[in-house]
């Protein structure tokens, strides 16, 4: 079996599900928010205990989660990581650079317009991509956080 992300709409219950670990089995870890930041710490834990499955990672609105060598080492980890931030969500920019924390590469970011611009690097300061588009929290909006993510609204907690 694989993951496979829930299509409720206002669903507050996480969209994780996958058999017992296996080397033959793929895993793919899909959180929103507020799960988000543990389903990446979730997927290099797998990585690291079955090194031989093939894990994954998709979370949306994910806060940063860890320093630069953090996000470093996760970029070296040769895993499909994808974070989607919403619009001016805030929420990707906390906590926020000057305190050291850092976003691995791999962010989409849903734009105003509805396109989804993929912002190469860490922490991508295009305003195409989070850290450009919303450079404070006081540019932000905290009501992005929830979606609507391709049509799907999160909820809130």
């Amino acid at each position: 079996p694989r993951t496979t992300p829930r299509k409720s709409q206002q669903s507050d219950t996480p969209s994780v599900r996958f058999s017992p670990p296996s080397p033959h089995l793929s895993h793919r870890l899909t959180h929103r928010p507020p799960g988000a930041a543990i389903s990446l710490l979730d997927t290099v834990y797998l990585h690291l205990q079955i090194p031989s499955a093939t894990v994954s990672y998709i979370g949306y609105g994910l806060p940063r989660v860890g320093n630069q060598d953090f996000a470093n080492y996760v970029d070296s980890l040769g895993l499909s990581i994808t974070h989607i931030n919403n619009k001016e969500d805030f929420v990707p920019i906390l906590p926020g650079l000057f305190l050291g924390f850092h976003h691995p590469s791999g962010e989409v970011h849903i734009q105003d317009s509805g396109v989804w611009a993929a912002c190469p690097g860490q922490d991508n300061d295009s305003t195409e991509c989070t850290v450009g588009d919303v450079p404070n929290i006081f540019d932000g909006d905290e009501s992005n956080h929830d979606g609507s993510y391709d049509g799907v609204t999160m909820g809130s907690c």
